[in-house]
């Protein structure tokens, strides 16, 4: 008889449960990326919950402190050195160039040579310590409640401004008391948030041709041209007919202010990242036509009272020479002046109560007149070299999120700077756009480091670190 074994098998050893208050964190987790760091390839384990001490106000602050402290001192999580270098050499230039563009108009206008660096100094000081702070929160976290709250923000601030008194003639300020604000530099950063966002949930849907059926696409791929109008359709419905829904109405307040320099820029802001996520090339040329007869439409209406005679003066300024036409021919002499190495710096001769406002949208001119044709175009590379890295760091972000924002940006400032040079010198008419890091201005000033500090945090966040 056999004889039966009540010996039992080993049982499988089972892994260690661990508490529900932690969690394995994979290192290409944006989350885990500041916090903690390990080696590439390794998992760790981190606190979930946080200490009773840690969930009151100065404990909030006290964590904030350490996470951005920690972020700082971590090589992997370095931001892009090369995009920093650029940043402050343009920040440290243009405040440069501004003090030498605006102490006699300053002088003139307050008693005070150096009102308008002091102001602008301390602004570029705020705005660097927010770029700073800024760049050690992950990108990821302005995707949804941040981008939604922001854009309904923005159009508030679009829509109290039409309320308020005209400042020099224009309802683009909020009179802040010790200076003033433009909402329209908030739209701008929440356009392209919410373009990133929008884009990053429906890629698919905007660059695929969706079918209700297998009968249905056989029957439509059967023709070229039937298939055509079909993808446009379901194009339109996805890539086009969204951004005209939930961004249109900004650009209409924006008009209505009228600020026409800043509708043409969240044009181009929308348009590039509308085209990197995948809208089909015919519409561009579609809504090209339809902004050139808005424009149209709008310039030669009482909408924007100023547009026709802005028109009229671009073709000839010395119609109106000393009128409307004034600016462009100051400026236009400026450039002359300075011929290949300048005049030499601080001895521009227009800045003296010719050039209206030196310090703001023309002072590029003051730039060709003092630094000249070399220093002009150095300065100009400075920008390039920015938008090359700019867009270099953006793509190198495994996340399409990071990616459009970083684009978005990137395309902002580039465009701002084309625009303006091509209002100084008489390629474009007059629109009166600032020229990024030289204008004077300190809440944009602010609001563009900002911006900065998001693309500084994208290269922080991207694991295929650019060399």
């Amino acid at each position: 008889m056999e004889r039966i074994s009540t010996d039992r098998p080993p049982e499988p050893r089972r892994p260690k449960k661990r508490r529900s208050s932690e969690r394995r964190v994979d290192y290409y987790e944006p989350q885990a990326m500041y916090r903690d760091e390990v080696a590439p390839g390794r998992r760790h384990t981190r606190r979930r919950n946080a200490s009773r001490e840690d969930k009151t106000f100065w404990g909030k602050i006290r964590n904030a402190w350490r996470t951005m402290t920690g972020v700082f001192s971590n090589r992997r999580l370095a931001f892009d050195k090369p995009l920093f270098i650029i940043i402050i050499l343009l920040l440290v230039v243009g405040l440069v160039m501004m003090y030498s563009a605006s102490y006699a108009y300053a002088f003139y206008k307050t008693g005070d040579s150096l009102f308008y660096i002091k102001k602008q100094i301390a602004f570029a000081i705020a705005g660097v310590i927010l770029m700073f702070a800024v760049s050690t929160i992950p990108p990821h976290h302005f995707k949804g409640k941040w981008t939604n709250g922001l854009l309904l923000i923005s159009y508030g601030l679009l829509i109290l401004v039409l309320f308020l008194p005209r400042i020099q003639g224009v309802r683009r300020w909020i009179n802040l008391g010790f200076t003033t604000f433009q909402p329209s530099e908030i739209a701008k950063f929440a356009a392209i948030l919410w373009c990133a966002m929008y884009i990053t949930n429906h890629y698919k849907e905007m660059n695929l041709t969706s079918y209700p059926d297998l009968e249905t696409k056989a029957r439509i791929n059967k023709n070229k041209v039937r298939k055509w109008f079909y993808a446009m359709g379901q194009n339109f419905k996805v890539a086009v007919l969204p951004f005209l829904v939930f961004l249109g109405p900004m650009l209409g307040l924006i008009v209505i202010e009228p600020h026409l320099s800043c509708t043409i820029l969240v044009v181009l802001i929308i348009g590039t990242q509308m085209f990197v996520g995948g809208t089909k090339k015919a519409y561009f040329g579609i809504l090209g036509a339809l902004a050139v007869i808005a424009g149209y439409l709008v310039i030669y209406t009482d909408i924007v009272p100023y547009g026709g005679s802005r028109i009229k003066v671009w073709k000839d300024p010395f119609v109106d020479k000393l009128g409307d036409g004034w600016q462009n021919i100051q400026s236009l002499y400026a450039i002359s002046s300075g011929g290949l190495f300048g005049v030499g710096m601080g001895n521009s001769k227009q800045k003296y109560l010719y050039i209206s406002e030196p310090q703001n949208d023309f002072i590029f001119a003051v730039i060709c007149e003092e630094l000249g044709l070399i220093g002009a175009m150095l300065i100009i590379l400075m920008f390039v070299f920015f938008v090359w890295r700019g867009f270099t760091v953006s793509l190198a972000n495994p996340d399409r999120f990071c990616r459009l924002v970083g684009i978005g940006i990137t395309s902002q400032i580039g465009f701002q700077m084309i625009l303006n040079i091509c209002v100084v010198t008489k390629m474009v008419p007059n629109t009166g756009i600032s020229l990024p890091f030289f204008s004077y201005g300190g809440t944009s000033l602010m609001m563009l480091l900002t911006e900065i500090g998001v693309l500084l945090a994208i290269s922080r966040t991207s694991p295929n670190k650019v060399v």
